[in-house]
């Protein structure tokens, strides 16, 4: 699957891809509850392996263009296309852990970790500075398929993107 030359929401939707064109949006109390409590950034880099290759996802489009919400009870993708942001990911989740410094010595900081409606685990791999923060979605083998690394205030090691600081108070 050739993800790297899709370039608008509508072709990441109609993908055959286990996290990308999944929309199930939970219900109003927990999508008001959600967005009032969550975490949202912007993406710096979108890195996908089901095909078991490394490659970008829609390196036409600006990353940073790819806002993730990150709530209690579900995940939220959108990409800006003009004016308007259209949802690629929207599945609900719950947190079934969380590990915070000692005993993660691959990935310091703090893990939290979710399954969603899919039956599907993730990772939101944040607090681990100078790293930037990562969620990451995993398939059905518990393979990383998904790799989405988010803007931070520290200087990025994320692949193709050196020596820059991600902040979200830095414009186009």
């Amino acid at each position: 699957m050739d993800l790297a030359h899709l370039s608008s929401a509508a072709e990441l939707l109609s993908i055959k891809h286990p996290h990308f064109g999944r929309i199930q949006p939970p219900g109003l109390l927990k999508t008001t509850i959600g967005t009032v409590t969550a975490t949202t950034r912007k993406a710096v880099a979108i890195a996908d392996y089901s095909s078991g290759n490394r490659q970008h996802v829609a390196v036409q489009i600006d990353p940073r263009n790819f806002m993730v919400t990150i709530a209690g009870s579900f995940i939220l993708v959108t990409l800006k296309e003009g004016e308007s942001r259209h949802p690629v990911i929207h599945k609900t989740w719950k947190m079934v852990d969380q590990r915070r410094g000692e005993g993660v010595k691959d990935f310091f900081g703090t893990v939290g970790t979710f399954i969603d409606s899919d039956g599907l685990k993730w990772e939101h791999r944040f607090e681990r500075p100078p790293d930037e923060d990562e969620l990451i979605g995993f398939g059905s083998n518990e393979e990383e398929v998904l790799i989405i690394t988010l803007e931070s205030f520290y200087p990025t090691t994320a692949p193709d993107i050196s020596g820059v600081t991600i902040s979200p108070l830095a414009t186009p």
